[in-house]
């Protein structure tokens, strides 16, 4: 039984870690203009992973409250100045 807590452990911390990576390219997107095609492909997986993790809403919590500010920051237009 400690095994199967450590692995699903490890799954909630490894889902928290792409979750952050994902948003912190999202983040340099917005701020240098660089990485495009990896924020997208990231955030593209990251809907994927909270898709199928949302079926048990505990485990799929942390991926969709770091997919849903990736998105916003990777879609939404830059105000013009």
């Amino acid at each position: 039984m400690e095994s199967l807590a450590l692995l699903v452990g490890g799954m909630y911390l490894g889902e928290i870690l792409f979750g952050l990576v994902t948003l912190g390219f999202a983040i340099t997107y917005r701020a240098k203009a660089k990485f495009g095609v990896t924020s997208l492909v990231l955030i593209s997986i990251l809907a994927l992973e909270t898709a199928v993790a949302m079926q048990m809403v505990a485990f799929g919590l942390p991926a969709l409250i770091c997919l849903v500010p990736a998105a916003l920051l990777r879609f939404l237009p830059r105000r013009k100045k």
